[in-house]
């Protein structure tokens, strides 16, 4: 396409001086006895935008999502990536992502506070790279705190808290610790080889959240209250659903432990009852009755 601008030809020589100075690639190709100066069509490609807005908008979530990390090295690395895609849209694009970024928001749950832990995440980051064995000082929730040797493989965010997955050499076996009850942290200089066949989708593949233990099968039966809100999403990879004539439901899982899993059903009150294992009902019905006690109620 030939465009024809009127245009002084001082004007249009200082404009070929800028596009020089930008290192802009220039050829003449002549048609009889004019002469046009094109743009090399590959440095043109080049110039494509390689983000669609949807794509911006994904990582305008991102940024969303681990809010929790602020002032840690994840958050801020992440919002060097974003400044950096801002520097080479056109300003109209990123104005229309600024206002679409305002009516997509992405909610998180209760946060913690990381800003205190980004030494603690630094290095572990470092040992993950590097491979090198960690010593520190773990304060487990119910336990008095310890000093334990730990091989990190791998860090993941999940609502709201950061935990890390790695090897534990006083249990022999991979676990899962989470970071703020971390005390002290110190890499080693101790190398551990690549961890064969890990992955973390694998490893939480059963988990109802984090953490897992043996597998379990719970069976939960929830009133019908809750039956459309319940099949709305997918609870756990497991989940089985069977809709009820009186229109309640049962949910099926295989699930690595109870406790989180414990957790959830409880926060659903008297609309969920547990049918299976039997362990897990005793287990919350003991814990009704202790609330029961808080509120000076009788337990019968």
């Amino acid at each position: 396409m030939v465009v024809q601008l009127e245009a002084p030809a001082r004007a249009v020589y200082r404009d070929f001086q800028v596009l020089e100075e930008l290192r802009v690639p220039l050829y003449t190709d002549k048609n009889g006895r004019e002469s046009f100066w094109k743009v090399d069509p590959e440095y043109r490609n080049r110039l494509a935008i390689p983000f669609t807005l949807s794509e911006l908008l994904s990582l305008c979530f991102a940024q969303d999502s681990i809010r929790p990390l602020d002032g840690t090295v994840l958050h801020e690395s992440l919002l060097s990536l974003f400044d950096k895609v801002r520097a080479s849209l056109p300003k109209a694009l990123f104005r229309q992502m600024l206002d679409l970024r305002g009516s997509f928001l992405s909610g998180i749950p209760a946060q913690k506070e990381y800003r205190t832990y980004r030494e603690f995440i630094r290095i572990i980051q470092d040992a993950i790279q590097e491979r090198k064995s960690l010593q520190l000082v773990y304060h487990p929730r119910d336990q008095a705190p310890a000093e334990r040797k730990r091989n990190p493989y791998a860090v993941h965010l999940h609502n709201g808290s950061l935990y890390m997955i790695g090897y534990c050499h006083t249990r022999k076996d991979i676990r899962t610790f989470v970071v703020d009850r971390m005390q002290k942290i110190k890499m080693t200089d101790e190398s551990f080889p690549a961890p064969l066949a890990f992955s973390l989708e694998s490893y939480l593949r059963h988990s109802f959240g984090m953490f897992r233990e043996e597998l379990v099968r719970v069976k939960v039966r929830f009133h019908k209250s809750l039956t459309r809100y319940l099949l709305e999403r997918r609870w756990h990879p497991s989940q089985k659903n069977k809709k009820l004539k009186d229109g309640s439901l049962e949910l099926a899982f295989e699930v690595a432990g109870t406790k989180e899993i414990k957790t959830w059903i409880m926060g659903l009150g008297s609309l969920a009852k547990v049918l299976e294992p039997a362990s897990l009902v005793k287990e919350i019905k003991a814990d009704l009755k202790k609330s029961l006690r808080s509120y000076g109620a009788a337990a019968h």
